[in-house]
């Protein structure tokens, strides 16, 4: 039985699950809509006058894992931030500073 030897394919790779998290989340930006970031797609792709692959695409292949498509969204100039910064209420003045002449030091 001495032929040619024999090459074994690797077997296909299992395909990668689909990202389904919201499209503003694919760039740390849980407040943008899809609506946005497809925007700043497009003004990226424009701006260096690259004819495709189409918004939808790049968000599809960065939900696919694709390092290119993460690396572009990386990149982007997205709008400033519109949800409100929560800041706890303090007050202005300490409490031993309130009572005057008497609770000083």
């Amino acid at each position: 039985m001495d032929g040619p030897p024999v090459s074994v394919a690797a077997p296909p790779a299992p395909p990668r699950p689909l990202d389904t998290r919201p499209a503003g989340e694919l760039v740390g930006r849980p407040d943008l809509s899809e609506a946005q970031l497809l925007q700043a797609i497009a003004e990226r792709l424009a701006f260096e006058r690259r004819t495709g692959p189409e918004p939808a695409v790049v968000i599809e292949a960065a939900r696919l894992g694709k390092r290119k498509a993460l690396t572009f969204l990386r990149q982007l100039v997205l709008p400033p931030p519109s949800a409100r910064l929560e800041m706890p209420v303090q007050p202005i003045l300490r409490e031993h500073l309130t009572g005057g002449a008497e609770g000083s030091h």
